[in-house]
């Protein structure tokens, strides 16, 4: 019955799983990271304040695709073609890059993560911020009689109780960040969409190669949310 997924195609679908899996894994952490400080000083003095909301405003407005293309399209042609070719694509970090991964042009792929990144840590900020909107004052305030500094506070009662409190929302977006990574494709970064374009384009069986990356996609996001689930079991009992 499915004598058109040679093990050719499989490979190719698997190849662009794999891409998908590690696209997921690097921009989840670091807009998880990045979220964090971001709302932190959203929740900090005013010209910190000023600075995150800025962010935020930008980068949860403008769509992820248009993030993703701007990275890899326009800020290289601010420079001009010697320049842009340095920075860009011919470089030892680029190469290094290229050797270790087999990607043909992984500038490309690092403007996908940023545009992702970007994107995703906006709303975790916001998650964050609400998150530690949800601890008591009188627990801060608490820690503070009890001489514990802003530091102090800010790492053993902010931070693990916020991040705690919004990990239910987090794991949603996560997820959304997961299947944005189909966005990769339009700036030919070799992931699991990409490859099933590439798949329907050398076979023309676009019912039979989408629907496998509707299943993919289904099973992705079930795998994706139960590994969330448990870390959100494990925080909550501390």
């Amino acid at each position: 019955m499915l004598e058109w997924l040679t093990p050719s195609m499989a490979n190719l679908l698997w190849q662009g799983v794999l891409m998908t899996i590690v696209l997921t894994a690097v921009t989840s952490i670091l807009s998880l990271l990045i979220g964090i400080g971001v709302g932190t000083m959203r929740l900090s003095g005013k010209g910190w304040r000023r600075v995150a909301i800025v962010y935020i405003a930008i980068h949860r407005n403008i769509p992820a695709l248009v993030l993703i293309i701007f990275w890899a399209f326009s800020v290289p042609n601010i420079f001009s073609l010697e320049v842009r070719q340095l920075i860009f694509f011919n470089n030892p970090i680029i190469d290094g890059i290229k050797q270790l991964t087999g990607l043909s042009l992984p500038y490309y792929a690092i403007a996908a993560i940023l545009g992702l990144t970007l994107n995703t840590s906006a709303y975790l900020a916001e998650l964050f911020r609400a998150g530690v909107g949800t601890i008591p004052q009188e627990t801060v305030d608490a820690a503070r009689t009890l001489g514990a500094s802003p530091t102090v506070v800010f790492w053993r009662i902010l931070l693990p109780q916020g991040v705690r409190a919004a990990f239910p929302a987090i794991n949603t977006r996560l997820i959304h960040n997961m299947k944005n990574t189909a966005l990769a494709s339009f700036v030919s970064v070799p992931e699991f969409f990409q490859a099933t374009q590439t798949a329907v384009s050398k076979t023309f069986l676009a019912v039979q190669f989408l629907t496998v990356a509707a299943v993919v996609y289904l099973i992705l996001s079930f795998l994706f949310a139960t590994f969330l689930q448990q870390i959100d079991h494990r925080l909550s009992r501390f």
